[in-house]
């Protein structure tokens, strides 16, 4: 209902606006402006989700089909505005094949690339947990043979609890303790 009022009430304020401020061909003017900023923000808006996707190198996020049907669609709305000579038209599509070609070659990088899993933790009884790391160890077994083991050390403090009250607890877990 929100997003429909917004909709009903935006385009009514550019409509009016125009409608009212500007004469002739300055009119015209303003609402190619007006339009060139929304195309442009259509594109950008799945930008935003690069950084998440970089971050945790996963494109779950990101849907590859998204990324190729707006690159599909700027294409289309490039050439007819370059047929027709409205660079209204033709200006931003030309940055939402950019756009698009980004996120797509973004999805390509990442696709198969194993994100960081987060841990699951079980709520402990009536204590916070309040840091969480993943370390790794040298282990010699053998002097001949080391290997790397991963630990993860958790910080747990007990705020309302009697015993403890606002201590720190540290437990390391190696795969020798799970």
């Amino acid at each position: 209902m929100l997003l429909l009022l917004l909709n009903v009430l935006g385009f009514g304020a550019m409509l009016l606006s125009t409608l009212f401020l500007t004469k002739g061909s300055k009119r015209l003017n303003v609402i190619g402006w007006i339009s060139l900023v929304f195309n442009i923000s259509v594109f950008a808006a799945p930008l935003c989700i690069i950084r998440r996707v970089i971050k945790t190198k996963s494109v779950e996020f990101m849907p590859l089909s998204l990324s190729f049907f707006l690159t599909v669609n700027a294409v289309m709305w490039f050439f007819y505005g370059l047929l027709l000579n409205d660079y209204y038209i033709a200006l931003p599509n030309t940055l939402g094949f950019l756009f698009g070609i980004i996120q797509m070659v973004m999805y390509l990088i990442y696709r198969n690339a194993k994100p960081d899993e987060p841990m699951k933790l079980q709520e402990l009884n009536g204590d916070e947990i309040i840091n969480v790391e993943k370390m790794s160890t040298m282990v010699a077994s053998d002097p001949n043979h080391v290997t790397s083991c991963p630990l993860t050390e958790i910080a747990i403090q007990n705020p309302n609890g009697n015993e403890g009250h606002g201590k720190l607890k540290n437990f390391v877990d190696s795969p020798s303790n799970v």
